[in-house]
């Protein structure tokens, strides 16, 4: 047992030096190699000498116990990038920072569960991405936590062969509404109680969530524009409404408003009716029901999709239909960072392979202008 220099006992491993007063910390690992460290104060030296047994116990790292995953992979990429080819670490980094770092990266690392990988899939699945952009995000975080396993960071990879696997709903390619379709659909919601809603994300192509969590302090009836700051999502794993920030830095936007845009919303504000049943962290949103609360996320998808059948045209998602309106506004215009700034995009690139469609309309226009540029000249 060792003691400090007055004499007290201060446990197994434990010991203060009379020269500079500082602790000192050791015990042997069970290959029987003496680990020892010295500090300033008893405590940091327990907290040591707990964390080094734990450690040399469970064959686990617990050096940094609150790392989160983006400082794990500042480390990771770091060491990485020396390892394998520019191509194949600038894939790893596209893919982290603009995928799995929104979700996950300020979480812990020893926190993260095959769950909150799977959330990172899932969300780009929604968002229309290819399958083989997916593959290649799933292929990162397999390689990022297996180095933090290996590493002894964690005690397993939360990215397992069970636990996390491709979404059964990737899409080749993304639906959207043709011209004539959005006409049909628009004339037979129009009298929805959901109409505000769904023609709001066919003007801005806002996300669901930030639809949901849209509130009047960020409508300027005067300088006709929006300012998406957060989302609102009803999360049924908690069993609660859970708000958060956009789903990226970019996500954080200020955006003027089309005329119908206005209009939806003037006319909303102009008519809009206390409801004694409403939270006060909800009083201020602009799309509330008849309980009081914000629509939930599949309830939106449920009632478009009957929407659409009445309609007679294809079955949609919420999601979809920020696609049509990144659909219409690329058959008339190239003006690709605009529609990455109206999107909440990281790059003009997310925008185009994502979300830039050649629709039968699209073609015509394109080549009608072509021939009659060719006329001119020619002819």
């Amino acid at each position: 047992m060792g003691k400090d220099i007055k004499g007290k006992e201060l446990g197994k491993g434990l010991s203060q030096r009379k020269d500079d007063k500082r602790y000192v910390a050791n015990f042997y690992q069970k290959d029987g190699t003496r680990r020892s460290q010295t500090f300033s104060t008893l405590q940091q030296a327990r907290t040591w000498l707990a964390d080094s047994k734990y450690e040399d116990a469970h064959n686990t790292s617990v050096i940094s116990p609150n790392m989160t995953v983006d400082e794990w992979y500042e480390r990771w990429a770091k060491e990485k990038a020396g390892l394998v080819r520019p191509n194949t670490m600038r894939n790893y980094r596209e893919r982290y920072n603009n995928d799995v770092k929104p979700v996950i990266g300020r979480m812990k690392i020893t926190e993260v569960r095959p769950i909150d990988c799977q959330r990172v899939l899932n969300e780009m699945a929604d968002d229309g991405y290819a399958g083989s952009t997916i593959r290649q995000t799933l292929d990162t975080m397999v390689t990022l936590f297996w180095s933090a396993f290996e590493n002894r960071v964690v005690q397993n990879t939360p990215v397992t062969r069970n636990g996390v696997k491709m979404p059964v709903d990737v899409k080749k390619s993304i639906d959207f509404f043709t011209i004539e379709e959005e006409k049909r659909f628009i004339e037979v919601a129009k009298d929805y109680s959901y109409y505000p809603q769904f023609r709001l994300i066919l003007e801005m192509g806002l996300r669901t969530s930030e639809m949901i969590g849209l509130t009047w302090s960020c409508v300027s009836f005067e300088k006709r524009e929006i300012t998406i700051e957060k989302t609102l999502e009803y999360r049924y794993s908690v069993g609660q409404w859970v708000w958060g920030p956009p789903k990226t830095k970019h996500g954080y936007r200020t955006l003027k408003l089309t005329k119908k845009a206005y209009e939806i919303l003037k006319e909303l504000y102009d008519n809009r009716e206390s409801n004694p049943k409403t939270p006060e962290e909800f009083k201020d949103v602009v799309f509330i029901n008849r309980t009081g609360y914000p629509t939930k996320n599949s309830t939106y998808d449920a009632a478009l999709a009957k929407r659409c059948e009445k309609a007679g045209v294809k079955k949609l998602s919420m999601h979809d239909l920020r696609h049509t309106m990144a659909t219409r506004f690329t058959e008339q215009s190239t003006d690709y960072k605009r529609l990455s700034k109206m999107l909440g995009h990281s790059s003009i690139k997310i925008t185009v392979d994502t979300y830039v469609h050649e629709t039968q309309d699209s073609i015509d226009v394109a080549t009608d202008k072509f021939s009659n540029y060719l006329d001119e000249l020619f002819d």
